[in-house]
Formats: structure tokens, sequence, C-alpha cells
């Protein structure tokens, strides 16, 4: 009956959603051994494609990834041989909604059987992207950082030379530019100039994490890739970063000018995708202009976004920013507190361990200024009021998480008059920023 149904609807492209889903529920019931036709195996891949698709525009994540993996297993023998294209989208899709998800072991494999097959370089680009989202979320930045480095150099793009050049190269070729010619130039089309933005995307934030100094570099780079090539939603997420560094420079006024054209891009542009860590990073530059309070509105946008395109990673992003607004802008401690308490087990729900990484401090923060506190959630195997030995060394090689750690523990010690803790700490401090 389920093969009979499909076969209906397979060249219906107004079928609706109740449907379509009816029918490939049929389909995916039988499964595999309850195909006869030869032909009908790629049938049912195929609608399970068609099906995991309309799940992911719903946000429905676990759905489409049962639709994936179904798709999947509906495939043959030599499926790569004749049946290549299905079967690359079928594994691409199929480690999105993992990463989703939080399945990074599911992503690792997906990953590992495309980039076995593939015929072109360009072919695993897309699976590659995913599998480094995934190091990075699960917090394995240095894997994350070489396979993004490697990519970024078989495209031709080498993040050297001097900083500071590149910065003067960068305000130069802006200068050209008013508000509104920027907001208008070209959008890039080009496939693989708009995957080395993802990666260069990624890898900035790896090196945020690994080696900070380094990190403006793949801004300013992506800045100019973008003016020479094109604009795409990623480059709303490049003007945010550059931004940032224009503020963290002393030059609020120009770094807020390009975060609100990064905004306004990302909106022309309906970049639903960028969207969340446009605003979440964004709001880090308003916040000095506007008031601190309107940013966690902000923030709600922000998480909306990134769940309702199921980038989890970045929707954990905005919470994370939420709760840094709510406890700076003063906000009763109980209350803050008890959004961590929720954010935390989000965040190990979905396995974002870089996340969990960065709020932990904070955290504790609030702890010790409510006091005595023992109702706290379990997080990496032990209660997050504790600094764990894991969370130690994992922080010897993320500098961005040990400045974090060191300026929470300095803010409590100097809030508590622990003035000789807070001079070693402070020393500790400078010495990792610079």
């Amino acid at each position: 009956y389920g093969i009979e149904l499909s076969s209906l609807l397979i060249g219906d492209k107004d079928v609706i959603s109740s449907v379509l889903f009816t029918a490939v529920n049929q389909l995916n019931l039988g499964g595999p051994p309850a195909v006869q036709d030869v032909s009908h195996y790629i049938t049912a891949a195929r609608l399970n494609l068609r099906a995991g698709k309309k799940a992911m525009e719903m946000s429905d994540f676990k759905t489409a990834s049962s639709y994936m993996n179904h798709g999947i297993s509906f495939l043959r023998e030599h499926h790569w041989g004749e049946h290549y294209d299905l079967s690359l989208e079928l594994f691409e899709l199929a480690a999105k909604c993992a990463l989703s998800n939080g399945d990074h072991k599911r992503v690792s494999l997906l990953f590992e059987q495309v980039s076995e097959v593939a015929h072109s370089f360009e072919d695993k680009l897309e699976i590659t992207y995913t599998y480094v989202r995934s190091l990075l979320t699960s917090s394995c930045l240095g894997e994350a950082l070489t396979k993004g480095l490697y990519v970024l150099n078989e495209l031709g793009i080498v993040l050297s030379g001097d900083l500071e050049a590149l910065l003067m190269e960068t305000k130069s070729m802006l200068a050209e530019y008013s508000d509104e010619q920027l907001l208008s130039l070209p959008v890039m089309t080009d496939r693989t100039k708009l995957m080395a933005m993802k990666f260069l995307s990624r890898t900035q934030t790896c090196l945020l994490h690994t080696n900070p100094k380094s990190q403006p570099k793949a801004t300013l780079h992506m800045v100019q890739y973008s003016l020479r090539h094109g604009m795409s939603g990623l480059s709303s997420f490049a003007l945010i970063l550059y931004g940032s560094f224009l503020a963290c420079l002393g030059d609020i006024p120009a770094g807020y000018r390009y975060v609100k054209i990064a905004i306004r891009l990302a909106e022309k542009l309906n970049a639903r995708s960028n969207m969340c860590e446009v605003l979440a990073l964004g709001s880090q530059v308003m916040g000095y202009v506007e008031p601190l309070q309107s940013m966690n509105d902000v923030m709600v946008r922000s998480h909306e976004y990134g769940l309702a395109v199921g980038s989890i990673s970045n929707a954990m992003l905005s919470r994370v920013m939420n709760i840094v607004c709510a406890f700076w802008s003063g906000k009763q401690l109980s209350h803050v507190k008890s959004t961590v308490d929720d954010t935390l087990r989000l965040m190990a729900s979905h396995s974002t361990l870089v996340w969990i990484l960065q709020t932990l401090p904070l955290y504790r923060t609030v702890l010790a200024m409510i006091g005595n506190v023992d109702d706290v959630p379990i997080i990496l195997g032990s209660r997050s009021d504790i600094e764990t030995e894991k969370e130690r060394k994992m922080s010897e090689t993320n500098l961005h998480l040990l400045k974090v750690v060191h300026f929470n523990k300095l803010y409590v010690g100097f809030i508590f008059r622990r003035y000789n803790e807070v001079k070693q700490l402070a020393v500790a401090y400078d010495a990792i920023a610079s």
C-alpha cells in the first residue's frame, strides 16, 4: 500500500505535508525487506528525502533525521555508482539533521563514508563543513581548526599577512562605499565561494578559542572576500565581527555602524540561517550604545532563529549571551540562576560542550553571590557548582575560555574583598590576554 500511494505522489510537487508523511511512514513501517520490485527501493529513498526536507522546513529535525536515515536504508549495494546525486544529498542532509540533534558520532560516520566515495573535493565540501561544525560544537577545537584551514588552503585562501596592514586595507576598501551602496552590492552566487565563506566563518570561531590574536585575520578576509565576490548571508556575519573588532579597538561608533549595516543586510537577503549569530554577536556592541536591558529581547529573537533553522549551537550561543546580558543588567540573581539551570540542561541534551564550558564560570559567579545553593544541575557527570579536572584540562587549550574562567574568579574575589587573590588572578588574566 505504501509503495502504491507513494508512487502516485512522486511527481506531485503540491501534495500536502500530512499526505506525504502518511505515505512515507507507510513505506518505512515495512522497510527495505518489504520491497518486492527493485525499482521501488529508489522510489522509497527519494520519497524519504522529500519528506525529510519538508520536516526540516517545519523545523522538526528529529523527524527529518528519521526520514533521511530511512532513505539511506533503502539504498542498495552500488548506490554510489548508480545513484550518486541522490546518495550524496541524503548523506549531507542526514549529517545536518544529526548535528541539529547533537548526534556527533553519526555526523562523523556519515562524513567518513562520503569522504571515501565522493567524486571530487567540491562534492565533499558540504558534509565537511557540517563535520567541522560538529567538532567545534563538541569542543574538539584543534581538529576543527586543522580541518578548516586545510579546506581554505585548498580553496586558495591563506590567513597570513600582518594584521595591521590587513586592517588598513579593509578600511580602505570599505571607505569606497556608503551604507546604502554596501547593501546594494551584487549577491554572491558561486557555490564554491559561498562554501569558502562558510569555512572562514567557522575557522574564525576556532581561532577565537585557540588563538584569539589571529581571529581578526579571518574576519578581515571574510569582509574583503565579500567586497570582491558579492554579498551573502555570511557577509552580514563578517560585518558583525568587523564591527566588534573595531569596538574592541576603541572605536565603538564605527563598530556600531557596521553592526547595524550587518543586521540590515541579513534582513534584506532573508538570511535566516545567519540571523541567530548576527543578532547574538551584534548585541555585544549594541549594548554599549543602546540600553543593555533591551538586548534581552534581541537574544530572544536570536534564539528563535537558531531553533527554526536547526542551528542548535548558535541557539545555545544566544542563550549564553542572554544570560550575560541578564546578569550585567542587574536582573534578580534567582532569576538568572533559574535561566542558567534550564540552559545547562538544554545544552547537555544537545551535547553542545563548547557552550557548556563557556556558561559554567558565570554560573558559579551567580551561585557565589547567592550563597549556599544546593539545587544545581549535574553537568559533565558532576555538580555544576564545582570546577572539574576535565574542565581545567580543556581550558588549557582554549584561551578564550581561560579568560572567561579567570575573569569570573577575579570578579568574585573583588566582590568578596579577597584582594590578594584578586592580584594573583589579575596578573594571570593579563598574561592570558597578552
